[in-house]
């Protein structure tokens, strides 16, 4: 993969405790490594010559496919997991095929044990997701503080993939337009008959598909239970802002002739980003009020960047913050009733 000119880093503040971003890959065992892209109307059909209708893949593959939000294309990967050589074993072909344009990464044939060294890669980069579905309560806890990892509680049903149908109806949204709880009426999935362990399971930073009020739904859209609780919206929202901005200021670079090194190309840089941002509040992902969106955007001049880096024509001189946008997830309403004279 070419050196990236632009990279946008963002870090979380916890005062208290763009393209392809629902491009799902699964990963599943093979022969040999490979990495092959099913696009269009027809993705399933090709899909299928390489895996059969018996396999985990193809079952995963129709159940993402299967939702009304569907992507538009599906990736596959192959690992060895028997003995792999360099180079073949899981984390290995998730390292090798990171730079390919999918978003949320779905094992076909893996272990919860075997995910571990997946997990904790995609956590290092904060960009992208893991998403794995468990029928064992005792799996979950090893990832409820990796925002990076979805976990989906789906027992009793091992024919039926929930990770893979929630991925193919809600991730090829407009990020910042959709929360990941009340995903419904999943084609392909059952709601778990007993909810009774649901706050446990949430306790551990999971989710479940159940019924309320008659319409089976996802029950939460978290993405982690550590510090504090938080959402994969969240999460999402923050892909699209360092995906929008790396692209926008790598076309900034690619189409003038020159950034110049002064007050005007800053201006430019930061131009660029704010647009970024706009972008982000009319979807939805930055908060606003009467005033605008809730972002800020900063500069320095030229000659206060360090000067290792203004000999490379580097600059380093961007800040950002914006306050994301939540979600109202639940509603309590508090009410009296008067008594008739």
């Amino acid at each position: 993969m070419a050196e990236k000119d632009v990279e946008v880093k963002i870090d979380v503040l916890h005062p208290a405790a763009v393209i392809g971003l629902g491009v799902p890959l699964i990963l599943t065992v093979g022969t040999e490594v490979t990495y092959k892209e099913y696009k269009g109307k027809g993705a399933l059909e090709a899909l299928v010559v390489d895996y059969p209708t018996n396999t985990t893949a193809y079952a995963k593959a129709k159940s993402v496919l299967a939702q009304k939000n569907k992507p538009d294309l599906v990736a596959v990967a192959t690992y060895v997991a028997v003995t792999p050589e360099a180079g073949q074993s899981l984390l290995e072909v998730v390292q090798k095929y990171y730079g390919k344009p999918w978003h949320f990464a779905l094992l076909a044939d893996a272990t919860a044990t075997e995910a571990v060294p997946v997990s904790d890669f995609i956590e290092e980069k904060e960009f992208k997701f893991l998403v794995l579905q468990s029928a064992n309560k005792a799996e979950l806890a090893q990832f409820s503080t990796k925002p990076r990892t979805l976990v989906y509680y789906h027992p009793g049903k091992p024919n039926e993939h929930l990770d893979s149908a929630v991925i193919g109806d809600v991730a090829s949204l407009t990020v910042g337009q959709a929360t990941w709880k009340f995903r419904k009426n999943l084609v392909g999935i059952t709601a778990v008959e007993d909810d009774s362990e649901l706050d446990e399971i949430h306790a551990l930073g999971a989710n479940m598909y159940v019924e309320k009020a008659g319409v089976p739904q996802t029950s939460e859209g978290l993405a982690c239970v550590g510090e504090r609780t938080e959402y994969i919206d969240f999460y999402h929202g923050q892909d699209f802002v360092k995906a929008d901005a790396e692209t926008r200021l790598q076309s900034l670079l690619t189409d003038n002739d020159k950034i110049p090194s002064n007050d005007t190309g800053i201006s430019m840089i930061a131009s660029t980003f704010t647009t970024t941002l706009e972008t982000a509040g009319q979807q939805g992902i930055v908060e606003s009020n009467n005033e605008g969106y809730q972002y800020e955007v900063n500069t320095i001049p030229w000659d206060e960047v360090d000067e290792a880096d203004r000999e490379k024509r580097v600059y380093t001189g961007v800040t950002f913050s914006y306050s994301p946008q939540g979600a109202i997830h639940k509603i309590k309403v508090n009410g009296t009733v008067v008594a008739g004279a």
